[in-house]
């Protein structure tokens, strides 16, 4: 019986519920963009007869590092009007439902380096013979396990950043080689070379400064409470005194170049 009360008083509530309406507040309309003082204004146009100065265009023959300069200050680059595919070639494993092709290419002494998706580093000539190729899984691994890295030019050497966590140098006309340097995160970002030096951050948010000629670690700093993670193009900036690293968190760090 008194289940059948609380059905009887759900389904009177429920009625009355759908036949109320919606009550209408009384007055007048307003604006919204124009209530409370508010009014829109017209954008007004500049006009600068100023002639702005570029500099003069200019051909980079080398492109040691995507972003063309360790300051990233880019220069007024030249080029062509009328581009047409010359040439194209494989450089391994691509983009997969698991993987992602995310190392840029870099360009040196009429050769050009790349990396794919399973860490095979390959070197072209400007016709696109494929001059040589090495598979940079490190011993234990299990190759195109982990996707990731990034290449640069510096002090005649390729260095090379892995997602298995190292950095390695080759010698950019054999592949051999030189040094190994184990990080303690993932190796996915660019690395950047200047003075001696190669800058880059890892993938557990350390910054890094590495000696180029014997991949001996010179400096590490720690980012402050970050648990955040690249895998990107991403490369520190460096001028004559300073180097800035950036990292996943959105937070930026400026340290001297020799001592962090």
């Amino acid at each position: 019986m008194l289940r059948l009360i609380f059905l009887i008083f759900l389904v009177v509530n429920i009625l009355f519920a759908c036949s109320e309406q919606d009550r209408i507040l009384p007055g007048k309309r307003e604006d919204a963009a124009t209530s409370f003082g508010f009014s829109v204004q017209e954008k007004k146009q500049f006009t600068k007869t100023k002639a702005i100065k570029i500099p003069s265009m200019r051909v980079n023959d080398q492109w040691r590092l995507i972003a063309s300069a360790e300051s990233k200050n880019y220069p007024n680059l030249m080029l062509g009007e009328n581009l047409s595919e010359i040439w194209s070639v494989s450089i391994g494993k691509g983009d997969s439902r698991k993987k992602r092709l995310v190392t840029d290419p870099v360009f040196f002494e009429n050769r050009i380096f790349t990396l794919d998706a399973n860490s095979i580093a390959s070197a072209f000539d400007v016709n696109g013979k494929l001059l040589w190729k090495k598979d940079l899984t490190p011993p234990g691994e299990k190759s195109g396990e982990i996707f990731g890295g990034g290449l640069t030019i510096g002090q005649d050497q390729l260095f090379v950043t892995l997602s298995y966590g190292f950095v390695l140098s080759l010698d950019p006309r054999t592949g051999e080689k030189k040094w190994s340097q184990r990080l303690s995160g993932a190796g996915n970002t660019i690395p950047v070379f200047d003075d001696g030096l190669v800058y880059l951050v890892s993938g557990d948010s350390k910054a890094w400064a590495i000696a180029a000629n014997n991949g001996r670690v010179k400096w590490k700093i720690d980012a402050i409470g970050n648990d955040t993670n690249l895998i990107s193009n991403n490369a520190p900036a460096t001028s004559k005194k300073y180097v800035v690293f950036g990292f996943g968190n959105g937070e930026i760090y400026t340290t001297f170049k020799k001592g962090g």
